[in-house]
């Protein structure tokens, strides 16, 4: 999984827009998010959708209430910046290059310390029961 992570944000070339499912891609995750969320508490591109993921770059000026996800499990990969993350009502600081695992259905909240935080959010979408068994 950092693998993969580290591969995804370590700038290369930019490609407007999000990949699709047939198209090879590589993004400069800096560039995804230059004046992202201004004026905003965050800010999220999709970076690449499949239908059985999708993958965001993320910043952060202050903070992401309490939610939770009912699409699907999120794996962040932490690129910049500090805070905390509240998973399931227990705090845990954040810092670049930790990996938060998120279970679908987890009640959870980010607040970031001291400037802008930054992260790729990597989304396991839930099965759609009317598909099992079909290919």
């Amino acid at each position: 999984m950092t693998g993969m992570a580290i591969a995804l944000v370590a700038g290369m070339t930019l490609t407007a827009g999000a990949a699709l499912a047939s198209e090879a891609a590589v993004f400069d995750l800096a560039k995804e998010l230059s004046g992202a969320g201004q004026g905003r508490r965050a800010v999220s591109r999709s970076l690449i959708k499949m239908p059985e993921y999708t993958v965001n770059a993320v910043a952060v000026n202050d903070e992401i209430p309490m939610h939770r996800h009912d699409d699907g499990s999120h794996v962040l990969y932490i690129v910049s910046g500090q805070g905390t993350v509240i998973l399931d009502g227990k705090s845990v600081a954040l810092k670049p290059g930790l990996v938060v695992h998120i279970p679908q259905g987890i009640t959870h909240s980010i607040k970031v310390e001291g400037g802008k935080m930054t992260f790729v959010d990597f989304v396991q979408h839930a099965p759609d029961p009317n598909q099992a068994g079909k290919k």
